[in-house]
């Protein structure tokens, strides 16, 4: 196998930069939902109460329940 046919080790992900629907920053990490919904761990934590029941969470905007992984 020639160097151009060869795959990768591993899976490369992508360097991606989310914002926060919340407080608007701009951070590596946010929660997010297809829907484009997107909320940092701080905002998450705040709002916890009111998005969250446990090992889910329920997007504000479309409603769907994503898993916490």
């Amino acid at each position: 196998m020639t160097e151009e046919t060869q795959k990768p080790a591993g899976r490369q992900r992508r360097r991606r930069e989310f914002q926060c629907h919340c407080c608007k920053s701009k951070l590596p990490f946010c929660w997010n939902c297809p829907c484009g919904f997107q909320i940092c761990d701080a905002c998450f934590q705040e709002n916890k109460w009111g998005i969250t029941n446990g090992p889910t969470w329920i997007c504000p905007d479309c409603g769907q329940i994503r898993m916490m992984e």
